[in-house]
């Protein structure tokens, strides 16, 4: 995928561009806002990482200017320690995530594996855009991490072109975050300590975590419910998980009043993909609805 890193600290600009192009990816990079929108412009890259605070012009007004030019492509932005309050800035003016700084390769190497797949599955959707949609529709997933990407562009499949084009990111985005969550937290009952502990000491610890949870076959067997539905004003889907479920209630209320220190980023972001996000029975159950534009 061709992606712009936009940085005016240039270890964190050249550590960025690095790893990029160790993984593989078409790399451009600008020391700033300015800059970073001409090469935007130039470049049309499909993944945008960029730094919030930055001179001549900062994050927050880049992002307002290339969401002006597309709503399509991926914009994740970086903040440092103490500056958090702007990530929920970026949130509401559509960026589709963001990193705390330090960057580190435990965090970012996922995010770009699971954005790359995003934008593959982007270009497959794109090749059969005139299927005829479903209104209702139900999938089961079984505990694969490297089947959720597949499973998502499946449910875009069907769901034909009855969104915008930037409500799909939203969309497909947040099914992703949906699904890792109802696999990682739900079925497998991973604890948020034990995966951070897991990934401070590299992907192959939290590989490890994984199969150690998978030889139980009472969790290995577990599935993930997927229910589509379509009607005239939205479309929503229930995404429930064979977990114990959680306290529903009391994490909502900390969404609401510190959603910066929330356990979960995953649900954070979701509530800024979707129209509106419930949680049902004992937690396991999660209801997102995105309404359809009038036309």
């Amino acid at each position: 995928m061709k992606v712009l890193v936009v940085e005016d600290d240039e270890p964190s600009r050249n550590y960025l561009k690095d790893t990029l192009l160790s993984q593989g990816h078409e790399t451009y990079v600008a020391e700033n806002g300015w800059y970073g929108l001409e090469a935007f412009k130039k470049h049309n890259p499909n993944l945008v990482l960029s730094d919030i605070r930055m001179p001549k012009m900062d994050g927050l007004k880049l992002l307002e200017e290339i969401r002006k030019l597309s709503r399509s492509v991926i914009v994740v932005m970086t903040t440092a320690y103490g500056c958090e309050e702007y990530a929920l800035k970026a949130l509401r003016l559509r960026a589709n995530n963001y990193i705390k700084k330090p960057l580190r390769h435990m965090e970012l190497l996922p995010l770009l594996k699971k954005y790359a797949a995003i934008i593959d599955g982007n270009k497959q959707q794109d090749k059969t855009s005139d299927q005829e949609k479903k209104a209702n529709f139900t999938l089961e997933i079984e505990n694969n991490f490297e089947k959720i990407s597949e499973s998502v562009t499946f449910l875009m499949f069907i769901m034909g072109n009855v969104l915008e084009e930037t409500d799909k990111l939203d969309v497909r985005l947040g099914l992703i975050e949906l699904l890792t969550n109802a696999i990682e937290h739900g079925n497998l009952g991973i604890k948020r300590e034990e995966k951070l502990n897991a990934m401070e000491q590299g992907q192959e610890s939290l590989k490890e975590l994984y199969n150690q949870r998978m030889v139980s076959p009472r969790l290995a067997s577990r599935k993930v419910k997927i229910e589509y539905k379509l009607n005239d004003t939205s479309a929503e889907w229930i995404v429930t998980d064979e977990g114990q479920g959680f306290d529903w209630k009391s994490f909502l209320k900390r969404l609401e009043t510190n959603p910066l220190q929330m356990e979960s980023k995953g649900l954070l972001i979701c509530k800024y993909h979707f129209d509106s996000l419930e949680f049902l029975n004992s937690g396991n159950q999660v209801r997102v609805r995105k309404l359809r534009s009038l036309k």
